[in-house]
């Protein structure tokens, strides 16, 4: 009995023991469960909670910090100004012109004799901040006294001016409307006519359009080496008419005869078409500026027997759309032709398709209204291009005319 006492009082001391560490136990768990739920109540600055499924079943989630930094400037390009063949001016000319801080400023200065007087003028480029580049263009006169304005043209998009040889000044824009450009595609000339600048035509056909690709032309020849260079084609009338017969009537065999060639301008050069449907064309051709070493442009394409002919409209006028197109022709099948319009970078802007013959042979004449878009409001320089065949399809050309007018929108 007295062994059984010992151990019952024993069990008691641990029970009562295990008792206390178990209330200690109990008090410190649920000492933690209360700071679980006091942290998981409070919003800490290092964690968000977020939801994904249902409202019960809440994420933690890191939230990061952020710089605090000002909104990023567009960097604006630099417009340097540069002046060419003026005298010592004591002109301010972004003053002159009115131009406004990170809007515009004037780039590029050239004085020329522009108005026949035996004085200078000075041609004014504004370029503007702008991703399109765009340009005004201003004409000043009297640089000795207070400067006058005689011209401006404005709103030319990734724009350029320049004075020629001549004295006239060229222009280069992407055109606003109708064809798609990334580069320049509308060219204009402007020349004094006694009051004011007015647009003039340049006489070339071939291989440019326009007095200012014909002088950004004859940069490219003299870059490349001259009349060594890649570019040498350019001074020969044998090779530019047919360049003319490859790449616009696309005539692929051909034979070439000078008709005229001598130290004198103009150079005559006749093309034989040797394909189906035969004829040809005379060209005619003129060195660019006058000066024998530079490039050679053709000024005129006529038939070579004179047997087809363009009469409306008249070489050198001013058309709109539809334009009125009548020529004659020998006719010899039920097709006789067609006439193409192309604009200033020998894009086709208007085509009659295939003209029927009212004759089956002998002289006759055609009266069709052709219909044409162009790039932009206003006159550009372009080429109208009558093609008969003697076969009844206007794939094989016969003879060949050519005429230089203005298209007006």
């Amino acid at each position: 009995m007295k062994g059984r006492s010992v151990k019952s009082t024993q069990y008691r001391t641990y029970r009562l023991r295990f008792l206390r560490f178990d209330h200690a136990y109990i008090a410190r768990v649920l000492l933690l469960t209360c700071l679980v739920i006091l942290l998981s109540a409070c919003t800490s600055p290092f964690f968000t909670p977020s939801q994904s499924g249902s409202e019960n079943t809440p994420i933690l989630s890191a939230s990061p910090t952020h710089d605090i930094s000002a909104t990023p400037t567009a960097k604006l390009p630099t417009i340097t100004l540069q002046v060419v063949g003026c005298p010592a001016l004591s002109i301010n000319w972004d003053s002159l012109v009115g131009t406004h801080t990170n809007v515009n400023k004037v780039q590029k200065v050239t004085c020329g004799y522009l108005e026949g007087n035996g004085l200078l003028q000075a041609l004014v480029n504004v370029r503007y901040y702008t991703p399109d580049a765009k340009l005004d263009m201003y004409v000043y006169d009297n640089l000795s006294g207070t400067p006058v304005q005689r011209f401006k043209d404005q709103g030319l998009i990734d724009g350029d001016t320049n004075i020629s040889p001549a004295g006239t000044i060229t222009t280069a824009e992407i055109g606003e409307n109708g064809i798609a450009s990334a580069v320049p595609n509308l060219f204009k000339e402007y020349k004094w006519n006694g009051s004011t600048f007015a647009q003039t035509l340049f006489p070339g056909l071939y291989p440019d359009i326009t007095h200012y690709q014909a002088e950004k032309s004859q940069a490219l020849y003299v870059s490349q080496g001259g009349a060594s260079g890649n570019e040498s084609w350019r001074t020969s009338g044998v090779q530019v008419a047919e360049h003319l017969a490859f790449s616009i009537f696309h005539w692929s065999n051909v034979t070439k005869t000078v008709l005229k060639n001598n130290l004198v301008d103009p150079i005559i050069v006749q093309v034989i078409n040797n394909g189906i449907g035969g004829g040809g064309f005379d060209a005619t051709l003129y060195h660019l500026d006058g000066v024998s070493t530079n490039i050679l442009e053709i000024t005129s394409v006529t038939s070579t027997n004179g047997s087809v002919s363009l009469n409306n409209p008249a070489s050198g006028t001013q058309v709109n759309s539809p334009v009125n197109v009548q020529g004659n022709y020998v006719a010899s099948g039920s097709i006789l032709g067609r006439v193409v319009l192309y604009e200033n970078t020998y894009v086709i802007v208007g085509d009659t398709g295939a003209l029927h013959s009212t004759l089956t042979s002998g002289s006759a004449s055609f009266n069709v209204a052709m219909h044409y878009t162009v790039n932009e409001h206003g006159m550009q320089e372009g080429v109208m291009a009558f093609l008969s065949t003697t076969q009844n399809n206007t794939a094989f050309i016969n003879q060949a005319v050519m005429i230089k007018i203005f298209l007006s929108a």
